[in-house]
């Protein structure tokens, strides 16, 4: 017999709840999808900077290793919201939807019970009651699921606890999205204009929001939180979204007139109703729409954040690995250590800094036959055959360099040189062989030796040196003598007569120098095809042959220059001189800083200074060409130095949490959309049952009418997982490189390309489509089974 005891607001509650648990359930799964994607999310982010650094790079002390990481993790924590955001935001709606399927199950108990006195503040509290016990439910099992798969993410259930002030905030913010959607549901009779004057508003305002995200996000930089960074991706998705769901909604109104015309039930049936239907398709079509596309972003970010860092640190590393000896230089005995298990060549480099004018610019310069074997192409981003064209440039007024070999035996070498002093004494005389070993690594060798007296009044002086360590077969680049100080002063002629290579024979080298005063030094040799020979006082005139450049494209436009045209430069700190003309113009110079740069082969720049002076800037930095991992073993052969590689640094690899962390974000996007999807087939399964008994009547079979279903719901989703993928597509080429730019340091500019993962979108997208695959079925089987027993009742006829 019926219950006659008096309803209470708890048995009220508790009544209404058990009539819609298959929502309400779905309503918490929805929640604890959140709270589990939320807690994964950030639970990789924590453990991902606390385990930076370990171990710590070789070279670098503890305090260098925090102060990388920090830089790292305030570009993390500018970017990180933008994940909790979006999962908010696609949790959020699903809340909202299952919240109006709620309300439209309850239409006439709601009917009722306000026509028996249920206030307005009643209803209130209800909703929020109901809001809180699923929003609780749900927050209790996410926590729980988060901490059985923290593992999965290289995470641990400590970093899944210690979000709790998170999951409270997502707990009460989908509470109160269930609670007022559920209660703008109950009074959509009333109040549906406003609704969709509303929804127009909201539409408008983040269409607005993505336009200026978009403009701004190029001027964010990630250092701390940026309000910009954050709600980029979450709003222009949102609003690629949204601009997608019109398009389905146009679609589906256009298709619905011409599929009408069809003279069988297909495809005009399931059109009309997919038209007829679209506010509440809309929002499984927004979701899946809203998955796919961040599916793609997470896509594009991950392949174009992993190409954009690594191009960079190619670029300026400008080989696989590189050691930078300053203050010392870089010895041949420094490029043989550098061969270490797990690399393939080594070369010496040199990388300083000249200033054009009131411009500063990088000077690259490596050994020419280095360049193919050990500079890195960086992705394509920089154009070796053009810097090995500079080495073979010719030309008038173009600096020539031909090194004499000294053969593959050579052990050391003897130089004869008659010296005739004019005035003063020979005191302090010396003789030095400026040499490259095989790896093109220069090196100064002082030539000893006693000068014995002649007839004719002069002193002859055969000066020896065994050759140091290095890579053979050695070169003779240049020959130079110099007087010791002197108060009175001196004046020496020098007669270069011969130089004997040890294991090898004579070379066919001379030539002579005036020495006046103390200190004074002059190059009695050079390898630069005569030049200096023929005109002895070159270091002192104004002109001068030109070393072959290649420049930047940045360079290039700041001198307004184009190739072919001159240089002149200053070496900065030092106050030399030098002159260059341009062959190429390169995207980027390998191992420079500053997209202003320009590089020259090593041979030509060395050549270039011994005409302009008596000395050279020494190389001061080891290029390697191997495995990044070999960085450790590396850093031990050079003295326990820093090594910079051809990957993302310390602070880059921080930031690289994001990768897996959009990635966690997506697959619970789709569960989320899963989730909601199903309860929206489900409820228009329940809604549409008297549809099928007419169906039957009229003559149309339950297996045409399964057949009818999956065509129906197999349409809405593959045109959403086609719009979502456009949208995605959009999304990505309009912020992904601009994102990865605000939260990742050291970026150039000329790295910018969008690509995309292409394995991982597969699988991503694939799993979804098998998920929605199986809804669609399960969706047709149903509404086959009842179709077969399915009969217009009274009410309906």
């Amino acid at each position: 017999m019926p219950d006659r005891r008096a309803l209470s607001s708890a048995r009220l509650l508790w009544a209404r709840s058990r009539a819609r648990i298959g929502l309400l359930g779905s309503a918490a799964a929805t929640v604890a999808a959140a709270v589990a994607t939320m807690c994964l999310v950030l639970a990789r982010l924590r453990r991902t900077v606390e385990t930076a650094g370990e171990p710590p790079p070789p070279g670098l002390t503890a305090d260098e290793v925090a102060d990388l990481v920090g830089i790292g993790a305030a570009a993390l924590a500018s970017a990180a919201p933008a994940l909790v955001l979006l999962v908010a935001l696609v949790a959020g709606t699903a809340m909202a939807q299952l919240a109006r399927l709620v309300a439209a199950a309850r239409e006439h108990e709601t009917l009722a019970i306000r026509a028996r006195g249920f206030s307005r503040n009643q209803a209130w509290g209800a909703d929020a009651a109901e809001g809180v016990a699923v929003a609780l439910a749900g927050a209790i099992i996410g926590v729980v699921l988060a901490a059985a798969l923290a593992g999965q993410v290289g995470a641990g259930a400590v970093e899944v606890v210690s979000s709790w002030p998170w999951v409270i905030a997502m707990a009460l913010a989908l509470a109160a999205v269930f609670a007022i959607a559920l209660r703008r549901g109950e009074q959509r009779r009333t109040a549906g204009r406003a609704a969709r004057a509303t929804t127009a508003v909201v539409v408008v305002v983040v269409v607005l929001a993505s336009a200026l995200v978009v403009w701004q996000l190029p001027l964010a930089r990630g250092a701390g939180f940026d309000p910009i960074v954050a709600l980029a991706p979450a709003v222009v998705l949102m609003a690629g979204a949204l601009v997608a769901l019109a398009a389905f909604g146009g679609a589906a109104a256009a298709w619905s007139r011409p599929a009408a015309a069809f003279p069988s039930l297909q495809p005009g049936y399931p059109a009309r109703q997919v038209a007829r239907r679209l506010p509440i398709y809309a929002v499984a079509v927004l979701l899946v729409t809203l998955t796919v596309a961040q599916a793609v972003f997470a896509s594009a970010y991950t392949a174009t954040w992993q190409a954009m860092t690594t191009d960079s640190a190619a670029v300026r590393a400008g080989a696989d690995l590189r050691v930078d000896m300053t203050p010392q230089s870089a010895s041949p005995g420094d490029v043989v250590a550098a061969g270490v298990p797990g690399t393939d060549a080594s070369s010496s480099a040199y990388a300083g800094v000249i200033e054009i004018g009131r411009l500063e610019a990088d000077l690259v310069s490596v050994p020419s036959a280095q360049i193919e074997p050990v500079v890195t192409s960086a992705g394509g981003l920089v154009d070796k055959e053009a810097l090995i064209a500079a080495a073979d440039a010719t030309g008038e007024g173009v600096v020539l360099s031909e090194p004499v070999p000294l053969g593959d035996g050579a052990t050391g070498i003897a130089a004869t040189v008659g010296v005739t002093v004019e005035s003063g004494s020979l005191s302090g005389f010396s003789l030095v062989a400026l040499l490259l070993d095989g790896h093109g690594t220069p090196v100064t060798l002082r030539l000893s030796g006693e000068p014995q007296p002649a007839e004719d009044g002069t002193a002859l002086l055969v000066a020896t040196a065994d050759l140091p360590d290095g890579a053979s077969p050695w070169r003779l680049l240049a020959i130079g003598a110099g007087t010791g100080p002197s108060i009175a002063g001196s004046s020496v002629a020098v007669e270069l007569s011969e130089v004997v290579v040890a294991g090898g024979g004579p070379l066919d080298v001379e030539g002579s120098a005036h020495l006046e005063g103390g200190s004074s030094e002059a190059v009695l040799w050079l390898a630069d095809g005569g030049v200096l020979a023929a005109a002895p006082d070159l270091a002192a005139s104004e002109g001068g042959p030109a070393v072959a450049a290649v420049v930047t494209t940045a360079l290039a436009s700041r001198l307004g220059a184009v190739v072919g045209d001159p240089i002149d430069f200053r070496y900065a700190g030092t106050g030399r001189q030098g002159a260059a003309v341009i062959t190429s113009i390169v995207d980027a110079v390998p191992g420079a800083s500053d997209p202003l740069a320009l590089f020259v082969p090593l041979e030509l720049l060395l050549t270039s200074q011994l005409q302009r002076g008596t000395s050279i800037v020494p190389s001061n930095s080891v290029w390697v060409a191997g495995d990044p991992a070999a960085d450790d073993a590396l850093s031990a052969a050079l003295g326990d130095r820093p090594v910079m590689t051809a990957t993302p640094g310390l602070s880059a690899s921080v930031v690289g949490a994001l990768v897996p962390g959009w990635w966690i974000a997506t697959a619970g996007s789709a569960v989320l959309s899963l989730v909601a999807a199903f309860a929206i087939v489900q409820t228009l399964a329940l809604a549409r049952r008297r549809e099928l008994g007419v169906l039957r009547a009229l003559g149309v079979t339950a297996s045409r009418q399964a057949r009818m279903r999956a065509a129906e719901l197999g349409g809405v989703f593959a045109a959403a997982v086609v719009l979502g993928a456009a949208a995605g597509a959009l999304v990505s080429w309009l912020i992904v490189p601009g994102l990865v730019r605000a939260v990742t340091a050291g970026i150039l500019p000329l790295a910018g390309a969008v690509s995309f993962a292409w394995l991982p979108l597969a699988l991503a997208l694939g799993g979804l489509v098998v998920a929605l695959g199986v809804i669609v079925a399960a969706a047709a089987i149903g509404a086959g089974r009842v179709a077969r027993s399915a009969t217009v009742g009274e009410e309906a006829r």
